[in-house]
């Protein structure tokens, strides 16, 4: 047996470490490189800190599938995001985190997004008016912006029957604050010492600003599902919010106010990030790849005939190329390209040794696009997904697919993910030719707590609009 100390690694610089080389914004690059360069299993330093590298495809699942019970999210991570005051279902541990993940699983399932399925079609269509008037002016847009301002009104309108509208609100809008955290989780994460918690930087007095204005919305919002709630129990709670402030008269299981702050939170940062990002870099291949897109096209012509969006929940179970491009984005850009988490007590991972609290990154991403995995692996093949016998056959291994984790704790928002995505994917194609708008800058692959692209500025054109 081995232990940390025997591992290959990046050679590093007293009491640093590897700090130095581990540029935030490009993380996950940066971890892929070495492993293709040390191996599977590796090491690295933050100044003191050892930190564990599991980039092979049975150990990244072994790990997942140990938590909750065997290992959980690093503490440097749960103590960066403490202090921002996102204490919810994402943060939690233990007995916690069983209490408010029942909680997130109904609130998310698919019976709750097929009653929901009306407000959902209701924003797209104003992200669609938004995308007409813009292709009518030739004017450039800025996708990723859009879809994160869509993302939190779905999330808002689902989770706390509140519908903030951001797409049509002009001057300052809470996804302008919202997309201040991420960054700074993920800057903070990698540096050598907490010095914010001495001094602070102007990007941190810039955080700072935007966390005080998304807990002043969290809280009013907080303050209207307290009014609406009918603590006699004769009233079935309407949203996650609402059924969160219900429970705080159901002893033992009652919710923290806390909790109900960051569950809020959670809600919306998760909801605003991760979509948007699989949508933006969908857009992204869909112009570097326009036999996609208009296979793309053709079926929404037929799925839909003469509607320009889908007008049920069961019409987009139809959309099955459209979801295989979902799924192969995900696959070469997925969001959350590796997972931080850590051994509650001293444990073997292969044949290394880990002691309890060692930091352990679970490289997700780079087993996807592993040629041991799929074959073709760096290729952007969305027919890849449409074949059952060929998912299961050799140069597919489901198993290395991993965008929404896996094990006890994989995301509970997938499904309203996959539903947001195939939404605005079937309104896109069935309406529009998206094309790189003029003098754009290439889009890049940036990590900032989730990856997503730098630069996705499209051209809009109207479709004619015959089935």
């Amino acid at each position: 047996m081995r232990a940390i100390d025997d591992l290959p690694g990046p050679r590093g610089l007293p009491l640093l470490g590897n700090v130095l080389q581990l540029n935030t914004g490009r993380m996950h690059t940066i971890l892929s490189a070495w492993a293709d360069e040390f191996g599977p299993m590796y090491r690295y330093r933050i100044a003191s800190l050892d930190a564990l590298v599991v980039a092979d495809t049975d150990l990244v699942n072994e790990v997942l599938r140990n938590r909750p019970d065997g290992f959980r999210r690093g503490k440097r991570m749960r103590a960066i995001i403490l202090e921002l005051g996102v204490d919810g279902v994402f943060n939690a541990e233990g007995a916690d985190w069983r209490r408010q993940r029942k909680l997130a699983m109904l609130a998310l399932n698919t019976n709750h997004l097929r009653e929901f399925f009306t407000r959902l079609e209701l924003v797209t269509a104003r992200l669609q008016r938004s995308w007409e008037r813009a292709a009518a002016a030739g004017e450039t847009v800025d996708a990723p912006s859009d879809l994160r301002r869509f993302t939190v009104d779905v999330t808002s309108s689902l989770a706390f029957g509140k519908d903030l509208n951001t797409l049509e609100k002009e001057g300052d809008v809470i996804q302008r604050h919202l997309d201040k955290i991420f960054p700074a989780v993920a800057r903070r994460l990698f540096a050598p010492f907490p010095y914010w918690r001495w001094f602070k930087l102007p990007v941190d007095r810039e955080l700072d600003a935007a966390v005080v204005e998304v807990h002043k919305l969290v809280n009013d919002l907080v303050a209207d599902a307290r009014q609406r709630t009918d603590h006699t129990g004769s009233k079935r709670p309407g949203n996650f919010l609402d059924a969160m402030v219900a429970g705080q008269t159901d002893g033992a299981a009652a919710f923290t106010d806390a909790e109900i702050v960051g569950n809020a939170l959670t809600m919306l940062l998760a909801g605003e990030d991760t979509t948007s990002n699989t949508l933006a870099w969908m857009m992204h291949l869909m112009i570097e790849y326009p036999a996609v897109q208009a296979r793309m096209q053709a079926e929404a012509d037929r799925v839909l005939g003469g509607a320009e969006r889908p007008g049920d929940y069961a019409i987009s179970d139809a959309l099955q190329y459209i979801e295989a491009v979902a799924q192969e984005t995900m696959r070469l850009k997925p969001v959350a390209p590796f997972l931080w988490i850590e051994p509650l007590e001293d444990v073997v991972i292969g044949d290394v040794h880990v002691p309890k609290g060692t930091p352990v990154n679970a490289l997700t991403a780079h087993v996807a696009a592993a040629a041991s995995n799929f074959t073709d692996a760096k290729s952007f093949r969305p027919e890849r997904w449409l074949d059952a016998a060929g998912r299961s056959a050799d140069g597919h291994n489901t198993q290395a697919f991993l965008p929404f984790g896996a094990g006890p704790r994989f995301c509970p928002g997938r499904h309203l993910a996959m539903l947001e995505i195939k939404m605005v994917a079937a309104m896109l194609c069935r309406n529009f030719d998206v094309s790189r708008a003029p003098d754009s800058r290439p889009a890049k692959e940036v990590f900032s707590f989730t990856m997503m692209p730098s630069c996705v500025s499209v051209r809009l054109r109207r479709r004619s609009q015959q089935p």
